[in-house]
C-alpha cells in the first residue's frame, strides 16, 4: 500500500508518497504542476473543476467559483449554495483532495486508498475533525491527521537523519500561521511548544495590496472595486502576483481596469512592507508567546526552519534573523515540505501496522521506529460557577502545550442545595470566561435524588494520541458516571459522512 501524504493548503495543496525505497516524492497533478490551486470551479451540478483552469476563472466566474475555503473549516454556518445544492466546507475541501487523488492515481497507475492529512498545529478539534471528514467524503480511508510545522519536521529529518538539534517551525503559508518548537533526534521528534493564527497568512498580505490599489483607483475616478465582483477578482489575482514580484524585486505595477476606467498602480517593496508590518508583528509576538511557553531562549534553537510560501518574503527572513539571531535553514522546499513530511508520517503509521511494501525497503524500517511526541494546540476547560462572583468561569484541565497524550481527573463541588443532576461542559481555550472558548462537548449526570451543596463530583480529561478527547464526569459517592457525547454544532454524523462519500462519487472533479 502507497502511503500517501496530502498538504490541503488554503491557496494550494500537493501530494506526496513514498517511493520504492522509502524517500518521499510529490506527485505533480495531470497539468505537470507539483502544486494545485486550492480552488473550485462549480461547472455543472455534477462536474466541478480543481486548480488553475478554476483559479484563473474567478475573474470571468466569481460567483460560481469557491477559494480560501479552508479558513471556513469547521465553521457550521458556512454554505455555498449551487445549482439547487449547498455545500458545505468539508465538501469542497474534498472535491481538492479528490482532485489530488485522482491524478495521482492516473500517473502512478495504481488506486490510492489511504492517506494523512495534514492541518495547521493551531486548528481546534472542529477544524481537525472537518479536516478528517474531508478526507472520507473525497474516498480516502484517512489514517490520521498530523499537524503542518510536525510535517515539515519530519520531512527536515529524512533529509537530516543524523542530526539532533532543536528546530523552530515558522510556518506562513497562504491562510494560517504557525510556530511551533521541536527537538529533532534519530528515530523522534518532540514538540515542546506550538502556537497561531488560522486567520494570518499569504491572503492578508494580498488584501493589504489589494486595498491600496481600491484607494487609489477610487481617489483617481471615484469607483469603489469592492463593489465590483469580477474587477475585485482580476485585483486579486494581480495583488498576488505583484506580491510574489516584489519578493525578487524592488518594484512592482498593477494595472486595473473597471467600468471603463483604468489605472497602473506602482508599489515599491518599501511601500509593500510598511502596509505589511503590522502582519509580521502578530507573527513575530507568536515567535515570542513559543519560546516563553518553553522556558527557552533562542541560543537554546539550533535551526530556523521557514515554511510556506510567503516565507519567501525578504522582510519575513529579515525579521527572523533580528528576532531570533538565527539564519533561516532553506534546506527544504517551502511549498512542497508538509506534503512529504505527511507522506513519511503516512509511511510511519503503516509500518508501525507492518505493512510489507514499507518495511521492506531500509528507509521504511527506519520510519517503523520512529516516534513523535505532540503536544495539546489548545486548553481544555470545565465550565464551573465562581463560588465568589457567581459568574460562569472556564477552569483548565488541561493546559495548551501539555504532552499528548494528556489527562487529569479532578473533583468539584455541586454549587447549590437540592440538585438532582449536574451538568459537564467542556471547553475548548485558554481564556478564563467561557463566552470567548468553543464548547465542544457536553453531558449530564443524575445523582440519584436531592444533593448538597458542596457534593463532591469528578471529573476526568484524556486527551489521547490521536488528538481526540474524552471527558467523564463520575457521582463518587454513588459509583456512577457519564461520558462525553459530543454535541457541537456542525457537526456530521458518521452515516453523514458516508451519505457524502456516496454523493461525491457521482462527482466528476477535473
Amino acid at each position: 500500500m502507497k502511503a500517501v501524504g496530502i498538504d490541503l493548503g488554503t491557496t494550494f495543496s500537493a501530494l506526496a508518497v513514498l517511493n520504492d525505497y522509502g524517500n518521499p516524492e510529490i506527485v505533480p497533478n495531470r497539468e505537470g504542476e507539483r502544486i494545485t490551486p486550492s480552488v473550485v470551479l462549480f461547472d455543472a451540478q455534477n462536474q466541478v473543476t480543481v486548480g488553475a483552469i478554476a483559479k484563473n476563472t474567478a475573474v470571468s466566474d466569481p460567483e460560481n467559483v469557491v477559494e480560501f475555503i479552508k479558513r471556513q473549516m469547521g465553521n457550521p454556518d458556512f454554505v455555498f449554495a449551487h445549482s439547487g445544492k449547498e455545500f458545505r466546507p468539508e465538501d469542497i475541501s474534498a472535491m481538492i483532495i479528490k482532485k489530488l487523488k485522482a491524478d495521482a492515481e492516473t500517473l502512478l497507475g495504481t488506486e490510492l486508498p489511504s492517506a494523512v492529512i495534514t492541518v495547521p498545529a493551531y486548528f481546534d478539534d472542529a477544524r481537525r475533525q472537518a479536516t478528517m471528514n474531508a478526507g472520507k467524503i473525497a474516498g480516502f480511508n484517512v489514517l490520521g491527521i498530523v499537524n503542518e510545522p510536525t510535517a515539515a519536521a519530519l520531512a527536515y529529518g529524512m533529509s537530516n537523519p543524523d542530526a539532533r538539534q532543536r528546530i523552530c517551525v515558522y510556518d506562513l503559508g497562504g491562510g494560517t500561521f504557525d510556530v511551533t518548537l521541536m527537538e529533532v533526534s534519530e528515530g523522534k521528534i518532540r514538540v515542546v511548544a506550538t502556537d497561531g493564527d488560522h486567520q494570518l497568512g499569504g491572503k492578508d498580505f494580498d488584501d493589504k495590496i489589494i486595498m491600496y490599489c481600491n484607494d487609489e483607483f477610487g481617489r483617481e475616478h471615484g469607483i469603489d472595486l469592492l463593489d465590483d465582483l469580477e474587477a475585485l477578482q482580476d485585483l486579486r489575482q494581480r495583488a498576488e502576483s505583484a506580491k510574489k514580484t516584489l519578493s525578487s524585486r524592488d518594484s512592482a505595477k498593477i494595472t486595473i481596469s473597471a467600468q471603463g476606467a483604468r489605472l497602473t498602480v506602482e508599489i515599491t517593496r518599501k511601500q509593500f512592507e510598511e502596509m505589511t508590518a503590522d502582519l509580521l508583528v502578530r507573527s513575530e509576538m507568536l515567535l515570542d508567546a513559543v519560546m516563553g511557553a518553553s522556558a527557552l531562549g533562542w541560543a537554546d534553537v539550533d535551526q530556523m526552519l521557514l515554511v510556506g510560501g510567503m516565507t519567501r518574503m525578504p522582510a519575513v527572513t529579515e525579521m527572523i534573523r533580528r528576532v531570533t539571531g538565527k539564519e533561516p535553514t532553506l534546506s527544504v522546499n517551502p511549498d512542497e515540505a508538509v506534503a512529504l513530511g505527511a507522506a513519511i508520517y503516512a509511511g510511519i503509521i503503516l509500518a508501525g501496522r507492518g505493512d510489507p511494501e514499507v518495511v521492506l525497503s531500509e528507509a521504511g524500517r527506519r520510519l517503523r521506529d520512529t516516534r513523535i511526541e505532540d503536544v495539546t494546540s489548545h486548553s481544555y476547560g470545565v465550565l464551573l460557577v465562581d463560588s465568589k462572583t457567581g459568574h460562569d468561569i472556564n477552569e483548565i484541565m488541561i493546559a495548551k502545550n501539555s504532552p499528548i497524550p494528556a489527562s487529569r481527573t479532578a473533583t468539584y463541588y455541586v454549587h447549590e442545595d437540592g440538585q438532582s443532576s449536574v451538568e459537564l461542559v467542556v471547553l475548548q481555550g485558554e481564556d478564563r470566561n467561557p463566552a470567548n472558548c468553543n464548547e465542544i462537548g457536553r453531558v449530564v449526570l443524575p445523582l440519584g435524588g436531592s444533593k448538597p451543596r458542596n457534593y463532591p463530583i469528578d471529573v476526568t480529561y484524556e486527551y489521547d494520541s490521536n488528538m481526540i478527547m474524552h471527558a467523564t464526569i463520575k457521582d463518587p459517592q454513588m459509583n456512577v458516571q457519564k461520558s462525553l457525547q459530543i454535541t457541537q454544532q456542525g457537526r456530521l454524523s458518521n452515516a453523514e459522512v458516508e451519505e457524502k462519500r456516496e454523493t461525491m462519487q457521482e462527482v466528476e472533479v477535473v
